[in-house]
């Protein structure tokens, strides 16, 4: 399958740069996280060796075509390759904990990147692996896989060219999802007061006067009922308030929820020992929350929308942590009565409302970006699986 693999070297990241230098290198963590399967040595940013010179580096010299493995993980991305692309007069070695090799036959630019990535050829690595925590992939275990390829390059290239079409497509989808996330970051400084201020930077119209302190206990009240029947609820720090079903990890709530705290639609729930942290979000969902959790209901005259954004500004996060009791992190803890002494500054319920909608809005516009990502993502998995052998 290959003429001969490429030694390579073992420096660590302390011993890269991105300065300068003669030889640049590819490191195992880029192929595993960075690049997906092939790398434009020309336009990526790929750190230089310090000190490498490249005469002392010849018979290490990456060519164009080259494949690369990353020979080690902590999971089945072990064996993940890319395929060296637009090298013109880069030098660039394979570093640590790598595998480089260099086909035996002409193969279509951009091919190999991806079939080497391919479940079909994936499954030959899978039984090679060594290892519990971390696998890893020798490179006399790789030379016993076997690549099944089109003998036609005009079909190595039609392949190829489909699959950076698809790539484009999720590289442009990822960078508007970036963008949106981005905006709703700069809208969030701007549309709460900074720190001593009683007014924010911009302010929907008709809108004036500043904003005026309260504390939270006199927005909010405990909710108190306990209830064993209802859909099963959790809370967390990327996704807020979520159904505990659609989350990828064994339920480990009690068999004897009798204890379980009632959440409503509209309310604010809240990991009383990961509040410091951002466990806490806006309810869409009725049901029952294990007793660790804080569930607080909005009076009269208070949008809880508002507030959920709130909850999550970095000021308020550090109010959080400042307002737990606990000797260390992983006993810091903020139950309603410490909650409840917070003092916020707000505005008048209809502009609370209005802010709170127009973050809501957004929020569908990133969770619909996700949506339409994730699905490419999936479909070039799929065409991943059926387009080679």
């Amino acid at each position: 399958m290959f003429e001969y693999s490429i030694p390579n070297n073992t420096l660590s990241r302390s011993e890269l740069n991105y300065e300068g230098g003669e030889v640049k290198n590819i490191h195992y963590g880029d192929i595993l996280i960075k690049f997906d399967s092939f790398v434009d040595v020309e336009r990526e940013n790929i750190p230089f060796i310090t000190n490498g010179y490249a005469d002392d580096y010849k018979n290490r010299l990456l060519q164009e075509g080259d494949i690369v493995f990353a020979d080690t993980a902590e999971d089945e991305t072990t064996g993940k390759a890319i395929e060296i692309t637009n090298i013109q007069d880069v030098n660039i070695v394979a570093g640590l904990h790598t595998i480089a090799y260099r086909p035996r036959i002409k193969m279509s630019p951009c091919f190999s990147g991806y079939y080497f990535n391919s479940q079909s050829y994936r499954k030959q690595l899978l039984p090679l692996m060594q290892g519990i925590k971390v696998l890893s992939l020798s490179k006399a275990n790789l030379a016993k896989t076997e690549a099944v390829t089109p003998s036609s390059l005009c079909e190595q290239a039609a392949i190829g060219d489909f699959f950076r079409t698809l790539d484009d497509a999720i590289t442009l989808r990822q960078r508007k999802l970036e963008g949106l996330r981005e905006l709703k970051r700069g809208y969030l400084q701007q549309m709460f007061p900074q720190a001593g201020a009683r007014v924010p930077r911009v302010r929907f119209a008709g809108f004036t006067g500043e904003w005026v302190e309260r504390k939270l206990g006199d927005l909010f009240t405990e909710r108190s009922e306990r209830s064993s029947e209802g859909k099963l609820i959790s809370v967390t720090i990327n996704f807020g308030v979520v159904e505990a079903s659609s989350l990828e990890r064994k339920d480990s709530s009690s068999d004897d929820k009798s204890n379980y705290k009632k959440v409503k639609i509209g309310d604010i729930a809240y990991n009383s020992m990961r509040m410091w942290q951002g466990a806490s979000g806006f309810s869409n969902y009725s049901g029952i929350l294990s007793p660790a959790y804080t569930v607080i209901v909005p009076n009269r005259g208070v949008c809880s929308v508002f507030f959920s954004y709130m909850f999550k500004l970095v000021k308020m996060i550090q109010t959080f942590q400042a307002s737990s009791q606990g000797l260390t992190s992983d006993t810091w803890n903020l139950k309603f009565p410490l909650l409840k002494n917070i003092i916020v500054i707000v505005p008048c319920h209809e502009e609370q409302t209005a802010i709170g909608n127009f973050f809501r809005a957004f929020d569908e516009q990133i969770t619909a970006q996700a949506a339409r990502l994730e699905q490419l993502r999936q479909l070039k998995t799929a065409y991943l699986q059926k387009m080679f052998i």
